[in-house]
């Protein structure tokens, strides 16, 4: 449930987030909230704080949270470790930097998928780096400028 409403609010309030960082910042808020929930700071768990002024927070009943929420990040680090170790090329996220700081050992899978799916090469770089149309569309954002339609 919470990994669900997380999910969405980042759609709704980022709709140029993509899958990395939504994954690594909800990994992240489970690690804040397990730390959190351990010193019994209970800043994200409203309902925990009102029980707590009338002294109805049982150590036995935080323990079982925090266990819940230790599971859920391990799940979601195993689940995700493709996605969390992933490395984004600084060419990705700036197409339009010199070529030769572009980085000559990228990991070998992604350079073949890539150059694979979209033909792209060394060549390719130096012509986008030099179409300023491209570079007025890059202003929207990385994100928005790679996914867009052809």
């Amino acid at each position: 449930m919470i990994a669900l409403e997380h999910f969405k609010r980042l759609k709704d309030n980022c709709k140029e987030a993509n899958l990395i960082s939504v994954i690594s910042s909800f990994t992240s808020k489970l690690a804040l909230f397990k730390r959190n929930l351990g010193r019994r700071e209970f800043y994200q768990f409203s309902s925990v704080a009102a029980l707590r002024e009338n002294e109805e927070v049982h150590d036995d009943d935080i323990q079982i949270n925090f266990d819940h929420l230790d599971v859920l990040q391990k799940d979601m680090e195993e689940r995700f470790q493709d996605i969390l170790k992933m490395k984004i090329p600084n060419w990705v996220i700036e197409p339009f930097s010199n070529t030769d700081e572009i980085e000559i050992k990228l990991e070998e899978e992604l350079i073949v998928n890539v150059m694979r799916r979209y033909n792209f090469t060394v060549e390719v770089t130096i012509e986008l780096q030099t179409n300023e149309e491209l570079k007025l569309k890059f202003k929207n954002g990385w994100y928005s400028f790679w996914l867009q339609k052809q």
